[in-house]
Order: C-alpha cells, then structure tokens, then sequence
C-alpha cells in the first residue's frame, strides 16, 4: 500500500472512529488528551513540524482536521496542529484561554455572543474577510423528523419552518425535541431558526412569544443524544451528519421533513484571529489550512464526517448516506444575529434573563380605552403583563415601577409604586399586587419629563455587568401644558445624560393609530443620543409578548 493511500485510511478511521466511538473511546485509545482543565486536545501532525496552530473546533468538525493531519504535516510548507474541541457557549472562553489562532464553531451565529476574541473582521455585509474570516467551510442542513401523522400536519400547514412554528404555538399535540442550545449549534441554530421565521413574518415581539410557548412544550437533549422524537406529536430537529446514521431506525413510520420556505443548516465557519494573521509564519499556515479544506482532500474528509462541502465543485451533493433525505429548499436560512441567539439562551436559562428593569406606565385616561381587537382595556392588558414578568426575571433580577400621567407627585409626572429591588420572594409578592392594581386616574401625559427621569435614574442605579432597562408604555401623547421640556429639549437632555459607563437600554412601547406612528416616529429620533427604540403595537396580542421579548433580552432588534 503506497504513503498516500495508508495516509488516507488512517485519516479515515480517525474520522470514523471519532462518529462511532466519540471522545470518550479516542480518550481512552489515547487519540485525544482530555487536560485538567477540562478541554479535549487533539494534536495533530508531524511533532518536528515547528509550524503550529493552535485550534479550536466543535467536535463534529475535529475528524475533518484529524483526517487532513498527515497531508499537512509531510510537505514542505508543514503545519502542525493542536486541535481543542469545545462546542456552544463555552467555545469563545476556550478560544480566549488557550489564545488560539483559529476558532471553528459549528455555526457563523456564534461568533455574535463573543465580540471581544480579537479575530478577524468580517467583510462589508458580512462578506469573507481579512484572512478568510467568515468563509463556511462545510455546513449540515437541519430536517424535522417526527411521526407520519404530525408529518401529515406540518405539511398541511405548509410543508415549512414557519409551519412548526405555528403550530407549536397553536397545536396542544404537537412538541418540539431539540439538543441544548447552549451546548450545541444544533439546538441553538434549529430552535433559532425556526424562531427567526416568525420575526420575518410577524415581528420581534410575536417571536419571543413563540418561542417561549414552543419552550414550554420542548424536550431539551442533553449531552451527546440527538433530539430524535419519542412521543407521538413530537418533533425532534436534527442536523444531517448525525441523522444519517440513524435513518434505519426512523424508516418505519416516521417522516423527514426539510421545510420549503428556508434551508436551515449549520455553518462550520472559519475566524482567525487578528494576532495570528499579524504573524508571518502563522499566517502561512493558516493560509496552508484554508488551501487544504478547499481542495479534493478537503471535500473528502468534509464529506467522511457527515458533511456537505459548499466550496467543492458540487457544493450541494449530499455525504454518503443522505441521498435519500428531502430536498431542500432554495433560499438559505441568515445566521443568526447576536440579539437573536441572545433571544434563543435566554428563553432557555434563566440566569441570561438577568436584568435590572424599570418599568413605566401610563395612568392617562386614554389607556382605559379598548386595545385594537380585545375588549380589555389598554391599561388592563399592561397591568396582566407586568404581572408575568415575576415568573420571567431570575432572582438576581431588579425589578421597579413607575406609573406616570400629570402632576401625579408634584411637581413630578411619574409616582413610585414600586422600587426598583432585588426579585425577593417579598418583592415578587408585591411586584404582582402593584400590577394587579394599576389603574388610570388622570387627565394628562408628561411623556417627555418622564422619559428622561426614568432614564437617569436607571444610570444612577445601573450595576456593573447587569443588562439596565427602562420599559414605558404610553399612548404616545405628551400632554402637559406646563412643562416646557419639549421633545428638541429632551433630544439634547439624553445626548448630555448618555454614559457609556452606565448603559441603559430605552423602549418606549405606544398604542395607537396611523396617526400615532408618525408622532413615534419622530419620538424614536428624538431618542436616538440614549439609542432609545420606539414600538408601536397595533393589536392586544402583542403587549404580552412585549413582556416576554424583554425579559429575553430587551426590545432592541
């Protein structure tokens, strides 16, 4: 057998090894060395190769370096790799402490929860950047596998991804399975994804409400486990490399589905950091490394490990084993921005949830009116939402209250109901009866003045590293004759106010018509020194979701 052909079937059991065994049994073969630190190292190459990188991967990409080891490690321009596997939210402190010149996650989005890496900038409109940051080296298409009959409805319903979301949100019997999203890009970027349809077609707000629904009905898997269905009306979401695998088992009265409106997939994504590209010697071996994931070899061991090449010649031909699996759709799915990931873990953990949060309501006359579509009033559907943001916020959370109309403490618009404390079980208490009994009880609305006083009181109580939120519903009027702050006037009072060391996310949520909007408007750039965010709700649905879209990470889009 000649060197290249021994070279490639090792490179092949490697991989093989690696899917079937897992990191445990490469442990104990001695393949991969777990240190006491807790992360999984794989080293890799020729050891009198001086040319090294040191990698961070997630593990479903590790067998594809481990199989392109031999081949980089043999030639003139060598380059030796020390590979750490670490996979979701633990991966940027991975990076960060190991100070790797390459991180590899299984999904672009990640890149969004860790700012402060040091790699290397993207391009204009998230194009390929400095070094090849942002090239996809390989990606896995996610598919919806669940039962003939709950099949039967998502096609019903659509054949697609908004289709699973809707009735996750409308269908008692239909449940959602998912791996944890916080460890794994298949949970994060499936649960995101099928999120992000309901944000395009329905807006922020009506998205952080599904998903916290669809949670409520979720069976999170964790550990190694794929999120394969086990009850009747479940859907389990899962990625391609590890559902081949196992499709004999679903043959028989199961169904996958692909979703026609998006193609959902992970995207194995390559970010350098700055500091490696400023040197010369790692800078050709990372250069070496992105040459060889593009080549023949490349696309060989991509596809060994269960994965589809997108710079291959075809990029579209699926890995062995998955030509039977549904077409996909056309359009492919954005990677996730940050607030959206930050949207997915916070509906997940509850300590993400953490916040110091102010909120502000007005007590004005008009919000006795019935919202757009209910019979409720304006001010009951706030007061009921302000009740549940006690099951919402962990305990480490502030939480105040404010309501405001005219001279309601004078000479101040806005009365304290409720200060802004620690979420006690005392305070939890009182947080729900100071909801429950808001009520309106004047003739007028000092919008502007109270604005800019729960926005510096948020700064003068703002905890190092603790999100600090001023939520404020109003019916958008500012009806005080006898202030004279106008809305110019309050535009240059945040601009002085504004501190970056004491940063507090502003939203205005208001109530109203056509002719509202046009008044939001111009509040919203009035707003912009504080990067404050007007919504405009047409319709009772969405002030509980309001609620919930806050509590998971703020209004800001």
């Amino acid at each position: 057998m000649g060197k290249h052909a021994a070279r490639t079937g090792v490179a092949r059991w490697t991989v093989f090894a690696f899917l079937l065994l897992g990191l445990p049994a490469l442990v104990a073969a001695g393949l991969i060395v777990v240190r006491g630190d807790g992360w999984s190292a794989l080293s890799s190459g020729d050891a009198a190769c001086d040319r090294k990188l040191k990698v961070v991967t997630a593990a479903s990409f590790a067998p594809v370096l481990s199989a392109l080891s031999a081949r980089l490690a043999k030639t003139d321009t060598c380059v030796r790799m020390d590979i750490v596997v670490a996979d979701g939210r633990a991966a940027p402190d991975t990076v960060r402490q190991t100070g790797a010149d390459l991180w590899i996650p299984d999904d672009t989005s990640w890149v969004g929860t860790a700012p402060d890496l040091g790699l290397a900038r993207l391009g204009p409109n998230n194009t390929v950047g400095t070094g090849g940051a942002g090239t996809v080296l390989a990606d896995s298409p996610i598919y919806m596998v669940t039962d003939a009959r709950t099949a039967t409805k998502v096609r019903a319903a659509g054949d697609s991804w908004f289709a699973l979301a809707t009735l996750l949100d409308t269908d008692s019997s239909v449940r959602l399975a998912v791996r944890e999203p916080g460890t794994s890009g298949d949970g994060m970027v499936g649960a995101g994804s099928m999120a992000e349809t309901i944000w395009n077609e329905q807006g922020m707000d009506a998205s952080a409400q599904v998903l916290s629904r669809a949670f409520a009905k979720t069976r999170t898997v964790r550990g190694g486990d794929l999120a394969l269905p086990r009850l009747p009306g479940e859907v389990g979401l899962v990625a391609e490399y590890s559902l081949v695998p196992q499709l004999t088992k679903i043959a028989t009265g199961g169904a996958v589905l692909a979703g026609k409106d998006w193609r959902v997939a992970l995207r194995f994504t390559w970010f350098p950091t700055s500091a490696a590209l400023a040197d010369d010697d790692r800078a050709a071996a990372l250069a070496r490394l992105l040459d060889a994931l593009g080549s023949a070899d490349g696309t060989e061991a991509i596809n060994a490990a269960g994965l589809r090449a997108p710079r291959a010649s075809t990029p579209d031909d699926p890995p062995p084993g998955a030509e039977e699996l549904p077409a996909l759709a056309a359009k492919a799915m954005p990677f996730l921005g940050a607030h959206h990931v930050d949207h997915v873990l916070a509906t997940w953990y509850a300590e993400d949830r953490q916040t110091d949060l102010l909120v502000v309501v007005d007590v004005s006359d008009s919000m006795a009116d019935p919202a757009p579509g209910s019979k409720q009033s304006l001010i009951k559907l706030v007061a009921e939402g302000c009740q549940s943001l006690e099951g919402l916020l962990p305990d480490d959370s502030r939480l105040g209250l404010w309501e405001f109309g005219k001279q309601l403490d004078p000479p101040r618009d806005y009365h304290e109901l409720l200060p802004a404390e620690s979420l006690t079980p005392t305070h939890r208490d009182a947080t729900v009866e100071a909801c429950k009994n808001l009520r309106t009880h004047s003739d007028g609305t000092g919008l502007y003045e109270t604005i800019l006083a729960a926005y510096r009181s948020a700064q003068d109580n703002a905890r190092k590293d603790v999100p600090n939120r001023v939520l404020l519903f109003t019916d958008g009027r500012n009806d005080d004759k006898g202030s004279k702050l106008t809305l110019d006037g309050l535009s240059a009072a945040l601009e002085e106010s504004a501190d970056d060391k004491r940063p507090v996310s502003l939203s205005v949520v208001v109530f109203g018509d056509a002719a509202t909007k046009q008044s939001s408007a111009d509040l919203e750039k009035a707003l912009e020194p504080a990067q404050g965010y007007v919504d405009t709700l047409s319709n009772a649905n969405e002030v509980s979701a309001v609620f919930i879209h806050v509590a998971a990470g703020g209004l800001h889009g």
